[in-house]
């Protein structure tokens, strides 16, 4: 599944005493309300759902909303996508039409919501970014939170000579060209749903993680040649000069400019 945005949107938004006949959607709904309570009906009970909560809506689900208003974050996944995750996960083609709980409030899941939201909404976040916390949020969504719980999460390993091969792509790859987590683990064979977990339990940290952390060493390695930021920015594979320097501080502590500043000073 090549094209995420045909497959995941997403949406801020707040009503006020707003009323809504009985309808329904073809994706699915998560909405994490964050101020007010949403009044709502679907065909077999009746919920309020306030700050803090996760509601979701199932595709085809009749629902209505009575007399409301609140404020919440929509991310909404086609069911193409979730049938993807969920059939990959299990190795099963025949697990589709998964129906979730309509009410989730563990805190980890709102977590992961959250952190999906804020890469989603913040352009300069790459794809392999927003693919790992779609997938964390949506494997943990589907083993806890289903009507037809995953409980045979099928385990597909690789082994480390496998892994290292993965690791030698990630390191060569043209710095300016985008990578995608599919790139990545098609160089070993398996899934990225997949690949994520292995990648983990090899290394301790996400193959997102590890590539920025790249980035931020090869920003460093640029730096030491006095190559203007806006051009280093571009040639260690950032949307923008902005981007570079909060990653470049993320694992340093400091700025780029600093880090000139304190080369400059010791010539």
């Amino acid at each position: 599944m090549q094209n995420l945005k045909k497959h995941l949107t997403f949406i801020n938004n707040k009503f006020k005493n707003l009323n809504m006949d009985k309808h329904f959607h073809d994706e699915y709904s998560f909405s994490l309300i964050y101020d007010g309570n949403h009044s709502y009906e679907n065909e077999k009970e009746k919920f309020t759902f306030a700050s803090g909560m996760i509601q979701v809506v199932n595709p085809y689900e009749i629902h209505s909303t009575k007399n409301s208003s609140w404020s919440y974050l929509n991310i909404m996944p086609s069911t193409e996508l979730i049938n993807n995750i969920a059939s990959h996960l299990t190795q099963d083609e025949s697990k589709k039409d998964i129906l979730f709980n309509p009410l989730i409030t563990d805190s980890k899941a709102i977590k992961l919501f959250h952190h999906l939201f804020m890469l989603m909404s913040h352009n300069k976040e790459n794809k392999i970014d927003i693919d790992t916390a779609m997938i964390e949020l949506f494997e943990h969504i589907l083993k806890f939170h289903s009507s037809n719980t995953l409980e045979k999460i099928v385990n597909i390993t690789c082994t480390k000579k496998e892994l290292n091969r993965a690791l030698e792509y990630m390191n060569d790859y043209n710095k300016k060209d985008e990578i995608t987590l599919s790139d990545i683990s098609e160089q070993i064979g398996i899934s990225k749903y997949h690949f994520i977990k292995e990648f983990k339990k090899y290394i301790g940290i996400t193959p997102n993680q590890y590539l920025q952390i790249k980035k931020a060493n090869w920003t460093k390695e640029l730096l030491q040649k006095d190559i203007p930021l806006c051009h280093i920015a571009y040639e260690c594979g950032f949307t923008d000069q902005s981007y570079m320097i909060k990653v470049f501080k993320k694992f340093y502590g400091y700025t780029p400019t600093k880090l000139n500043n304190i080369q400059l000073y010791n010539k």
